[in-house]
């Protein structure tokens, strides 16, 4: 009999969910409004989907989340924006009305073992996996293994710092790296409103040859690149992959790596820090469900 999961997806608007083969293809998959009212309402609309397969022989409920969470007992120290999950054991309380075993991993990092697993970073020793959104989600491979950090903190790269100002404070990387930054510099020098302007549209307007919108992209790849120097001077990777919308646009792969290669050619001989390649990710919509599985097989010893 072929072995069934079903994976959860846990979203700040919507909870997507799927039914899964033990390789991580995708058998049936559907989503549901995320409660933004109670931990209750959360562990039944949980319940409720399991309920959705309970026809199925679920070998256990595999899932991913924001938030900062011990993924090998299940307990959420943040949920993100779902705050009453916030010092919650997730895993204990759905173990009392699910009869399988579950697991729940942050959702970054399980994007980065789907990656792991049979994506972008399969066979890579040292990699890093940055997403760009409405911050920067990241997660370490160190070793051929997600590395989670002494509190299971590790790769949350929007609070670097990127500019010292004084003493009250400081400029972090999500401000200036994040999708919006890139979308809104262009949209006020369009005179656009930023709301209604994605960055599909950004895409669409620089295809076109549009002067700005190419400086733009010239501008935010520079500053992005500087970052990922700054990482790759402590982490000595090999790769950094891409995630995210915007990482499906090839033109920013492509300058990121330009704008990467000059830093490297400006720098004294002397500098020890090799250039990492830098691609986009395999996995998008999917990767944190595939991802969530890939830790139930790891954590199982059965990969």
């Amino acid at each position: 009999m072929e072995r069934r999961f079903l994976g959860i997806d846990v979203g700040g608007t919507g909870i997507k969910y799927a039914l899964m083969d033990d390789q991580g293809k995708i058998l049936d998959q559907s989503e549901v409004p995320t409660p933004m009212t109670s931990l209750d309402d959360y562990i039944q609309a949980l319940v409720n989907i399991y309920h959705h397969y309970e026809n199925e022989p679920i070998e256990a409920v595999v899932g991913s989340a924001p938030g900062r969470i011990d993924a090998n007992t299940g307990y959420f120290y943040t949920g993100g924006s779902l705050t009453y999950v916030h010092e919650v054991n997730l895993k204990e309380l759905l173990e009392k009305e699910i009869p399988v075993p579950v697991v729940f991993e942050n959702d970054a990092k399980a994007a980065a073992q789907a990656e792991l697993w049979q994506g972008s970073m399969k066979g890579v020793s040292n990699g890093i996996v940055m997403t760009i959104g409405t911050a920067i989600g990241g997660a370490l491979i160190l070793n051929g293994k997600l590395y989670r950090g002494s509190t299971h903190a590790a790769g949350e790269f929007s609070m670097i710092p990127v500019h010292w100002k004084n003493q009250d404070g400081f400029e972090v990387w999500a401000f200036i790296a994040n999708t919006h930054a890139l979308t809104d510099r262009l949209a006020s020098q369009k005179g656009i409103d930023p709301a209604a302007f994605s960055g599909r549209d950004f895409f669409a307007l620089h295809a076109s040859g549009d002067e700005k919108a190419q400086k733009a992209l010239e501008e935010f790849c520079a500053e992005t690149a500087r970052g990922m120097f700054g990482l790759q001077t402590i982490l000595d990777v090999d790769k950094i992959a891409i995630g995210g919308g915007i990482s499906r646009q090839p033109v920013l792969v492509d300058t990121l790596n330009e704008k990467m290669s000059e830093l490297f050619t400006r720098l004294p001989s002397f500098n020890p820090a090799s250039q990492p390649e830098i691609c986009s990710c395999t996995f998008s919509s999917d990767a944190n469900l595939i991802g969530a599985l890939y830790h139930y097989l790891d954590l199982t010893d059965q990969l």
